[in-house]
């Protein structure tokens, strides 16, 4: 088997160093190769001389491939289209990944046939300030902190599992053939993220063989700006635009009642989510709980009203 090994990346020169030097000491066991391709996502850092320095100190055969277009999603597909493996693997340009990460992802594939994966994703918390109360929620963070964890194990992919992430999942490549490339509406830079998990429910709309793999390991950095409810806030309001925008309408359902041009039904929920802050102000798990899920609901609302407003023009 032969596997390629994707990573999109803009301005990152010195976390990429970090990554690429966990990616060339994949142990392969004499039974597959690999390569790295490298999409720089039109950085303006030292990317490519990062590339290029490896390139003459490894063995490992990385490719170096330009991508002027902004947006994550315009790099993985130029990437996907100069992949010559029967299995790409994707990963992110800040990610330590486990010396048998590789050898796991394809041990999987044979084993169960699988039209494509997501693996096990570990935070890395970095030394120094207090963590404690993201460890002891990261099941309820998980997405605003990068983490995907649902055991070492290895199982079908199911609800209620979370869509795989972008820093750990890996597709056939006849997939793209079949069910084509990544959403370029969706991801880094514009209003909604998820163009990972737009692909995988893609996937499952088309019955394809999913599996949680969860010995195919990378360690993910927890960013200190990522841990404020700010951000918690923000990233699940664009998850609630997103859920609306991909899938839960496709046009708006008849029978909706507004008021100031939201549904009744969202500001039920968010009233009781407001209230649900004020009574666990001392309980910070239920706080946080309450948090996410008024902020998914205020992305929700936003996404249609925006949706209204383009029925009611048209």
């Amino acid at each position: 088997m032969f596997i390629s090994v994707i990573i999109a990346t803009y301005n990152r020169c010195e976390s990429l160093k970090k990554a690429l030097s966990t990616l060339i000491k994949q142990q392969v066991d004499g039974s597959f190769d690999y390569e790295i391709i490298i999409a720089d996502n039109n950085s303006n850092d030292q990317t490519k001389k990062t590339v290029e320095d490896f390139m003459v100190s490894t063995s490992t055969r990385i490719r170096y491939v330009f991508e002027p277009v902004q947006g994550k999603s315009h790099a993985l597909n130029t990437a996907i289209g100069l992949a010559q493996g029967e299995v790409l693997c994707f990963t992110d340009d800040d990610v330590l990944v486990d010396p048998f990460w590789l050898l796991n992802i394809k041990l999987c594939f044979e084993e169960h046939h699988c039209d494509g994966l997501g693996g096990r994703i570990l935070p890395d918390y970095p030394s120094g300030g207090s963590y404690q109360w993201v460890r002891d929620n990261i099941d309820i963070l998980m997405g605003a902190i990068v983490s995907y964890d649902y055991g070492e194990g290895t199982k079908p992919y199911a609800k209620p599992q979370c869509e795989f992430f972008g820093a750990n999942f890996a597709f056939r490549k006849k997939i793209f053939e079949e069910c084509g490339l990544f959403s370029i509406d969706l991801g880094v830079g514009g209003p909604y993220l998820g163009e990972d998990s737009e692909y995988v429910n893609r996937l499952r709309k088309k019955n394809k063989k999913l599996y949680y793999c969860g010995q195919a390991l990378v360690w993910h950095p927890v960013e200190l700006r990522r841990t404020g409810y700010g951000f918690i806030a923000s990233w699940n309001v664009s998850l609630g635009r997103y859920r609306v925008f991909s899938s839960e309408f496709k046009d708006l359902p008849d029978g909706l009642v507004y008021l100031f041009g939201m549904p009744v039904y969202l500001m039920r929920r968010m009233f009781y989510n407001s209230v649900g802050l004020l009574v666990n102000i001392f309980n910070k798990r239920e706080f946080l709980k309450h948090w996410i899920h008024l902020s998914i609901d205020w992305g929700r609302a936003i996404e249609i009203r925006l949706l209204k407003s383009k029925v009611m023009v048209s």
